[in-house]
């Protein structure tokens, strides 16, 4: 997302990615069922400006959230039909151009036709979970890697991610002061 590093993003075969695109869709549309659209960022960018008018409302986003999803994540976080039908259309190896073959360690890539449907399922189970646990009422909104939970709760919802593996962008993230920002829209006191 910036030229300090590079980022790979692979091409899946067609077909797998024909698949891996009704699989995608299937998660968009339940997804939808809980207020979570994941074909319009404007929820998130409105959460974002009340947290900034009222500090109800932290939002945070994760480093190399997608290159972070693992397998066993993934296994132990989804029913085992489904864990089977997506590890089944991922690719577990990617061809490099030296045709030498690299067995990915991360579920599915970017590229991938429900990467961004499952990190969004991912992380709205795991905040949600967070705010259940700590017993703490509010909104949990998410957008891809871009989470929007109860102020309360981000400390500990970041303690989480990164039990799981994935590592806070602190530089991105915001839930003290009057300042917030999630999927461009930036705020600062409304």
């Amino acid at each position: 997302k910036n030229t300090d590093e590079d980022r790979c993003c692979c091409k899946e075969p067609d077909l797998n990615m024909y698949l891996q695109k009704g699989v995608g869709n299937y998660i968009r549309r339940r997804l939808r069922h809980h207020g979570i659209d994941l074909s319009d960022q404007s929820r998130n960018q409105s959460l974002a400006r009340k947290g900034s008018e009222d500090g109800s409302l932290a939002t945070l986003d994760l480093s190399r959230a997608s290159d972070s999803i693992s397998t066993e994540l993934v296994f132990q976080a989804l029913p085992a039909l489904w864990f089977s039908v997506m590890d089944d259309l991922r690719c577990r190896s990617t061809l490099l151009p030296d045709w030498t073959i690299h067995k990915n360690q991360m579920f599915s890539s970017m590229g991938n036709g429900f990467t961004f449907e499952l990190e969004s399922l991912l992380f709205y189970a795991i905040a949600k979970a967070t705010v259940y646990h700590l017993g703490i009422r509010g909104v949990v909104s998410v957008y891809g890697d871009d989470l929007i939970v109860p102020t309360e709760s981000a400390g500990y919802l970041i303690s989480v991610l990164l039990f799981l593996g994935f590592e806070t962008n602190v530089e991105k993230s915001f839930f003290t002061g009057s300042f917030r920002e999630s999927c461009g829209g930036h705020f600062d006191s409304g």
